[in-house]
């Protein structure tokens, strides 16, 4: 009987296997970005980022930074991943697939049910978990600013002063408010512009609304949109695929 560590290094090997195809799409952004905006030989694709970015908090961020061309049938209205979650035929698939991803079932319903409520696509649920913790519950970072992000969403410590400290530990509280902030940054920034909802997520509401979005948030956001799309990839063919010959029903993903 093969345990849970064993099934995740061989589904974290696979999403890694994506390596060459990501790069030719990276690549061919960053020629888009060489031919049609203006910049020196010198500036660097991140630079061209920050560029975007401190010119107006828009879809062109999400356009330059979250790849948007390469998963643009990705919709908040209209998930698939949300849509087999939610019927009871498929439902079993999904839980199996993300659990086998995460390495741990909790953390996979715990993510699951809080995306579900929060009416989030899944992959953008864990693509955002994987960048923040690697699916980890007890995972920690302290800031220079002396305060801490716990846990698998990294919940800041000054964000969510309520909580105790077994609490931000706990992937079933960590899912709940880290996916309501989510939904509320993606509330803010508009339907359809996930990455600027990431933007936010990262460097706060304040500093993306203001236009300084910091270099590191954009490199952090392009991290998650780079492994979505893997995701997505994986999802689509060990899961989606079994079921694209029923009826879809498109109004159950959007509550």
């Amino acid at each position: 009987m093969c345990n849970y560590e064993s099934i995740m290094s061989s589904y974290t090997a696979k999403l890694f296997r994506g390596v060459l195809p990501v790069s030719v799409l990276f690549l061919s952004v960053c020629l888009l970005i060489y031919f049609l905006l203006p910049s020196e030989e010198t500036e660097s694709v991140l630079d061209s980022y920050a560029e975007l970015a401190n010119a107006k908090y828009s879809e062109e961020l999400a356009l330059e930074v979250g790849f948007k061309p390469e998963y643009l049938e990705f919709s908040n209205e209209n998930d698939r991943g949300l849509e087999l979650y939610r019927q009871p035929s498929s439902r079993a698939s999904v839980e199996w697939f993300y659990t086998q991803v995460t390495g741990n079932r909790l953390v996979a319903l715990s993510i699951l049910e809080n995306a579900d409520r929060n009416n989030i696509p899944l992959s953008l649920a864990f693509s955002l978990a994987f960048v923040e913790s690697r699916f980890k519950p007890d995972a920690v970072n302290r800031n220079s600013n002396a305060t801490v992000d716990r846990g698998l969403f990294q919940l800041n410590s000054a964000s969510f002063p309520h909580l105790t400290e077994s609490e931000f530990f706990n992937p079933e509280v960590s899912a709940k408010y880290g996916m309501i902030h989510l939904r509320w940054c993606m509330d803010l920034a508009g339907t359809g512009n996930d990455v600027t909802a990431l933007a936010m997520y990262n460097a706060g509401t304040t500093r993306v609304r203001a236009n300084k979005t910091p270099q590191h948030t954009l490199n952090y956001v392009a991290k998650i949109s780079a492994y979505r799309v893997k995701l997505e990839g994986r999802f689509n063919s060990d899961v989606a695929s079994f079921f694209n010959g029923s009826q879809k029903n498109t109004s159950l993903a959007k509550k």
